[in-house]
């Protein structure tokens, strides 16, 4: 999909040499940290900027050369869910349709229906709460039959049940054969894509499965349950900075082995060890790794 694409802003890259490709149906996530460039590089890939450098291609279509044949084939929904506040779930629906060209009033019914929205099609927007706003962002972004979908950041500020709803939908999406690209920096919907690509400071750099992802980092998880909790805690965090807790428990990324065994007994020396044992990592676990990893080399 991408060769070498970048972008800059008065010099400075937002975008840098990014070369990643994704399958037809597939969610593809795009994860990173809060400024890593997600946003930029889908806004280059519908067409909203022009590369500074490189190449990519949506549906076989040039992100440079064709940009309005792109914007007419996918479907964007910004982290702002782009509604307009003052109009109702209807009037936005019916402004989008009239956007791409779409001119029976049944579509917009089907997508209403689909996306659960009949009870609150004529409730003004800004009155709804977020998550019915960002499924009838989601309906806006549907309603001319886009080949490929982008989401970026569809559930911020969300509750859980509104989350597990949206990802449910995507999951639906993708299963129609419509490409799903999501942005998230929450790990935990990372898991729910197919395959993703890890930015950081404006580069690649790791792609794969989620399983791939937790095995290109190369962790082990120390698993720490000691008593009290808070002072183990304290100690290993002291040692190594990336210790942390879940509940009472203190995960330590740390190589398997006897030596770094000896390692975290001294460094509890006087507390009670009920037990220490490896796992592998979570991709929360993954994501940080290999963030650190990259800044410490000079490649993120």
């Amino acid at each position: 999909m991408t060769s070498g694409l970048s972008k800059s802003f008065a010099g400075r890259a937002a975008v840098s040499d990014v070369t990643f490709e994704v399958n037809d149906g597939e969610v593809y996530g795009l994860i990173g940290p809060n400024g890593a460039g997600k946003t930029t590089l889908i806004r280059l890939l519908c067409g909203l900027y022009r590369p500074s450098a490189g190449a990519g291609t949506v549906l076989g279509l040039d992100i440079e050369r064709e940009r309005s044949l792109i914007r007419a084939r996918v479907g964007y929904m910004s982290q702002g869910n782009g509604l307009y506040g003052d109009l109702t779930v209807a009037e936005n629906l019916r402004f989008y349709a009239d956007v791409y060209g779409v001119r029976e009033e049944s579509r917009l019914r089907e997508v209403m229906s689909w996306l659960d929205l009949g009870d609150v099609a004529h409730h003004v927007v800004v009155d709804l709460p977020t998550g019915l706003r960002q499924r009838a962002a989601l309906a806006a972004a549907l309603v001319h039959r886009p080949q490929m979908v982008v989401l970026d950041e569809p559930t911020s500020g969300v509750d859980p049940l509104a989350r597990d709803t949206m990802w449910e939908l995507v999951r639906s999406i993708a299963a129609q054969g419509v490409t799903a690209l999501v942005t998230t920096h929450v790990m935990p919907e990372a898991q729910r894509c197919d395959r993703l690509a890890l930015l950081a400071e404006s580069r690649l750099i790791a792609a794969g499965t989620p399983e791939d992802l937790v095995e290109t980092s190369g962790l082990t998880i120390a698993r720490v349950d000691a008593t009290p909790w808070a002072e183990a805690f304290a100690r290993l965090r002291a040692r190594w900075p990336d210790a942390a807790l879940y509940g009472t428990r203190v995960h330590v990324p740390l190589p398997q082995g006897e030596a770094q065994e000896r390692e975290v007994r001294g460094v509890l020396a006087g507390l009670e060890v009920y037990s220490l044992s490896w796992q592998p990592p979570g991709i929360e676990d993954a994501f940080i790794a290999l963030v650190d990893r990259a800044a410490s080399h000079g490649t993120a």
